[in-house]
């Protein structure tokens, strides 16, 4: 590199102040199958792995999280309309979401 460019590197803030959050390594780091909440959910007919972080008691700490679960109890957690919409979402992610911990083997 010859000197024009370096100085200009030097007096760019935006460039020189390259800000990355704590967590966002992790984030990038891990995906959905290495999560304590991406789970299999078994129900009549099939199994399907989906993440039950949108539960409250499973995210606060309040419930362990299941190895597995059946959808019945999910429904009587949840209620119909919630986790209708938490099915229409379950797909498996490259990136983890933020509210990613990491699987205990």
């Amino acid at each position: 590199m010859d000197e024009r460019v370096k100085n200009y590197y030097k007096r760019n803030h935006l460039y020189a102040s390259k800000m990355i959050l704590p967590d966002t390594g992790e984030k990038f780091r891990h995906s959905c199958n290495d999560c304590t909440f991406f789970i299999p959910v078994k129900g009549q007919q099939t199994t399907r792995r989906m993440c039950v972080s949108g539960v409250k008691a499973y995210r606060a700490g309040h419930k362990r999280v299941p190895e597995e679960i059946d959808i019945l109890e999910l429904m009587l957690i949840l209620g119909k309309e919630v986790l209708e919409g938490m099915l229409n979402r379950a797909e498996h992610h490259q990136v983890a979401c933020g509210t990613f911990r990491q699987k205990l083997y």
